[in-house]
């Protein structure tokens, strides 16, 4: 067991610097090119975004789910190294090797397919954004 907690904090330090690399391509939210926009100017507009998007984050929003996604990592991780060690003792492995290696494997795919899918920040952080652009005369047409 001491060897699958070390493999597992091994691995969660390897792919950590993944994380912020991950969310550089965030979903911006895309304004409607109302009245309000129009006298604005794009310029105007984009930095009235970079405002609201500063004010949920000092809102406390959290502006992506990156410690959810090392939570599930850590979860699957586990699981499959439970799934591991059995199939290792039922077909006479060795199950502390098995295990090792379903966590090892687990926590990197699900951390990989977690990232992947981190590309909307939270319903709150997107929440506050909106509402802030509102109040400002915008309208969120979608996010890309």
């Amino acid at each position: 067991m001491k060897q699958l907690t070390r493999a597992l904090a091994s691995l969660l330090v390897l792919l950590s610097p993944l994380a912020p690399s991950a969310f550089e391509s965030v979903k911006r939210p895309i304004l409607y090119p109302n009245a309000h926009y129009e006298v604005m100017g794009k310029a105007t507009a984009m930095a009235d975004i970079e405002v609201c998007w500063e004010l949920a984050r000092k809102s406390g929003a959290s502006e992506n789910s990156g410690d959810q996604v090392a939570e599930d990592a850590a979860g699957d991780a586990a699981a499959l190294a439970v799934a591991g060690a059995a199939a290792a003792a039922a077909l006479g492995g060795d199950p502390h090797r098995a295990a090792v290696a379903g966590a090892t494997g687990g926590a990197a795919a699900s951390f990989a397919a977690g990232m992947a899918w981190q590309i909307n920040p939270p319903p709150v952080f997107r929440g506050i954004v909106e509402r802030c652009l509102f109040e400002k005369g915008y309208e969120v047409a979608g996010w890309e």
